[in-house]
């Protein structure tokens, strides 16, 4: 009992972040980064350095930007917790904030000169034009509450498709036998790679530049709440009903013998599956069940301490640049990346459901745990985190970005201040296609 209290301290240390990512405060933060990139892209340098420089956060800026220059989607840091303040905070400070005026200095185009005119010292030198610019913050919110707007909207349908999207994956999934890939789905995998989705269809082929980015950020925020609970899962588990859950065996996995093999090859497999069952765990089935679920929590540690801070970063490589290194049958987390580098979630699934019928055997009982069904379990839970992060946006979210509005703004409350989801507006891939005529 002691052990598996120790396991189940170890495995809520490692699956639990640094700091619990609010998704409040990553709202504003990514509508931040877009205004940043709109006022970089106007050329308003002005604004930029003034909004990156409010409340200390000149890290949301693009990493890799010249002035007068918007900066690669990918350059805009995707990590989360990167607000100093919270988000109700940070609105609430910017509507307040007073009037700034500024002293800019604008560098007249130098007029070309004959070489006898630059000889001259008589000539006077051609002087900078100095002149002073007011900063009204509440004008600045105003903006941003415009682009958290359309944000927020954008979000909310993207977390209702990841949430359907999921559950057919984990029907597909729990089949006794893989089916083979339907008309629709080929449908749909052709019109993807000619950039025909459901998601340039909702945006009309003009999304915010940030869109590729923050989709999958909801990805990853997703999977970390839904590892947090699979956790939880586990460590309620009891020797009795331990054996219940789908990724926990009763009997360690058979090998599949080929019979037609020469007899030193034959007798060197069985001496390594001696030696490999040699260390599996014994005792009835209580013994069994206490000891699978302790490996299912170890497992879940390590896990957890390689891929939570990599979902915390994010993955800054475009959908073109993964699609484009990565080669045909290659799972995504094989890929060349450096240690510290970021991931995104489709690379966390695929670690688990890389496992296939496997267990990890390098941990005491791992013959007892099937990761890649973990994984179907660990998708089942991203759909309800899904869910429940879009009712937060909803609920929570959106009524703080009102109420900041109607407080220091004149602006009128949008006519779409609902957020409209499928129980409103049935919104799905099939009315898309059929709208398309591509049946």
């Amino acid at each position: 009992m002691l052990r598996f209290l120790c396991a189940c301290v170890a495995a809520a240390r490692a699956l639990a972040p640094p700091r619990r990512v609010s998704l409040g405060d990553y709202v504003i933060q990514r509508g931040v980064q877009q205004q940043l990139y709109y006022s970089a892209d106007l050329r308003n340098e002005i604004q930029v350095n003034w909004l990156k420089s409010f409340r200390g956060h000149e890290h949301l800026d693009s990493r890799a930007r010249r002035s007068g220059q918007a900066g690669f989607p990918g350059t805009y840091n995707m990590a989360f917790s990167l607000l100093t303040t919270p988000y109700a905070e940070y609105l609430s400070a910017m509507g307040e904030a007073p009037d700034e005026i500024i002293e800019v200095e604008l560098a007249t185009p130098r007029k070309r000169l004959s070489a006898r005119e630059r000889a001259n010292p008589f000539l006077a030198k051609q002087a900078a034009e100095i002149y002073e610019e007011v900063m009204k913050p509440p004008a600045f919110l105003s903006k941003l509450l415009k682009t958290t707007d359309v944000l927020v909207q954008t979000w909310a349908f993207h977390l209702e498709q990841v949430e359907g999207s999921d559950l057919e994956r984990v029907a597909m999934d729990r089949e006794p036998s893989a089916k083979l890939p339907s008309p629709e789905m080929m449908r749909d995998a052709e019109l993807a790679a000619g950039g025909e989705t459901i998601y340039s269809r909702y945006t009309e082929d003009e999304p915010m530049p940030l869109y590729a980015f923050d989709r999958r950020a909801c990805d990853r925020l997703a999977t970390i709440r839904a590892l947090g609970q699979l956790v939880e899962e586990v460590q309620a588990l009891t020797p009795q009903t331990a054996l219940e859950c789908d990724f926990l065996r009763r009997e360690a996995k058979a090998d599949d013998d080929d019979e037609n093999v020469d007899e030193r090859i034959a007798e060197r497999r069985r001496i390594r599956r001696e030696k490999r069952e040699a260390a599996y765990v014994g005792g009835d089935e209580l013994a069994k069940a206490g000891a699978a679920r302790d490996a299912a929590l170890t497992f879940l540690e390590q896990f957890g301490n390689k891929w939570i801070p990599k979902l915390l970063k994010g993955d800054e490589r475009s959908d073109l640049q993964l699609a484009a290194c990565r080669k045909p049958g290659m799972p995504m987390q094989m890929l060349n990346r450096p240690p510290a580098a970021g991931a995104d979630a489709d690379a966390v699934l695929e670690d688990l459901w890389s496992y296939r019928n496997e267990s990890p055997l390098r941990i005491v009982g791992g013959e007892l745990v099937v990761p890649a069904k973990m994984g179907v379990r660990l998708r089942e839970l991203r759909s309800a985190a899904a869910a429940e992060m879009r009712r937060e946006i909803k609920d929570e979210i959106y009524a703080e970005i009102n109420a900041a509005r109607a407080k220091y703004t004149n602006d009128p409350q949008p006519v779409w201040s609902t957020v409209t989801t499928n129980d409103d507006k049935e919104f799905n891939r099939e009315e898309i296609f059929r709208e398309m005529n591509y049946n």
